[in-house]
Formats: structure tokens, C-alpha cells, sequence
């Protein structure tokens, strides 16, 4: 015996060929694959968004690193041109304190005192004064002439001026 359906549309009780209706009166149902398919079909959506996340956020990850490498590489060039700076300076250092000490030790040789006399005495024809050759200037009247200038207040100075001319 044929199984029996529940709507009783296709068959019938007992050995009757089965009953043929027109598309249009029979029900419509969503099959299982239907709802399989729109099921699937979010699921593949969700997954879908999630992969474009997921390769955002490594493209973002890529970006950052490339970024950062570019940052790191910027900085060790500047490091080594001030590093190259600071070499060129330091070897402009060396030849001024060479040149420095050079002259110094010029310097000392051309004060020295008996370099100087030898100097004086044999290319200058120079010679040590006699007491005979030696003049005495007496320096008290400079002195106390410059204390009592400086000691002496405007109108002093106006006074003494006037004296000067009519005497």
C-alpha cells in the first residue's frame, strides 16, 4: 500500500492512480535547500565580511610596520649625518688646536728675553744704557696734579679756570 501524505493531495486511499492537480492549486512550500541556501547564503555573507575585516586590518598591520621601517630607517640617517657632523668637526678641532699649539710655541720662542737682547745687540747694534744716558722725571707733580683734578668738583674746575685766566 502507497504511504499516505498528510495533505492527502497526491494520493488517495487504496490502489487509484494518483491525482494529477494543476500547478497553480498546489501549495507552495519552501524546501529544506531553500532555507539551506539563504541560511548558507548569511553565513557566507558574515564570513565574507569577517575575511574583508580580517584583510583590512592586515593591510592596516602591513601599513603600520611599512610605516614604522620608513620612521626607523629616517631617524638612522640623521643619526649618521650628525655623526659625520660631529667627525668633521672633531678632525676641524684637531688642526685648530695643532695650529693653536704651533703658535704658542712660536709665541714662546720669540719672548724669549735673551733671544730678544741677542737680537738687539747683534742685528740692531744696540746696547744696555749707561747711568750717564739714564733721565730721572719726577712724577709727584704729575701725581698730585691728577689727584686734585679728579678730587675737584665741576664748579672747583669753573673756579680754577677763572683764576687761570686772570692771573
Amino acid at each position: 500500500m502507497p504511504a499516505k501524505r498528510i495533505d492527502n493531495m497526491y494520493y488517495n486511499d487504496g490502489s487509484t492512480a494518483r491525482k494529477i492537480l494543476p500547478k497553480e492549486s498546489l501549495p507552495k512550500r519552501k524546501s529544506n535547500n531553500a532555507v539551506r541556501r539563504n541560511v548558507s547564503n548569511q553565513n557566507s555573507l558574515k564570513r565574507q565580511q569577517a575575511q574583508k575585516r580580517k584583510n583590512a586590518q592586515m593591510v592596516a598591520f602591513i601599513l603600520c610596520g611599512f610605516t614604522m621601517a620608513i620612521i626607523i630607517t629616517y631617524r638612522f640617517s640623521l643619526i649618521n649625518e650628525k655623526n659625520l657632523e660631529v667627525q668633521n668637526l672633531m678632525s676641524e678641532l684637531e688642526t685648530v688646536t695643532s695650529e693653536a699649539a704651533t703658535s704658542q710655541i712660536e709665541v714662546d720662542q720669540n719672548t724669549d728675553l735673551n733671544a730678544i737682547e741677542a737680537y738687539a745687540k747683534q742685528q740692531l747694534g744696540m746696547t744696555k744704557a749707561d747711568s750717564s744716558q739714564t733721565v730721572y722725571i719726577d712724577t709727584s707733580e704729575l701725581v698730585n696734579e691728577i689727584q686734585v683734578n679728579q678730587e675737584s668738583t665741576f664748579l672747583d674746575k669753573i673756579i680754577n679756570y677763572i683764576k687761570d685766566i686772570f692771573l
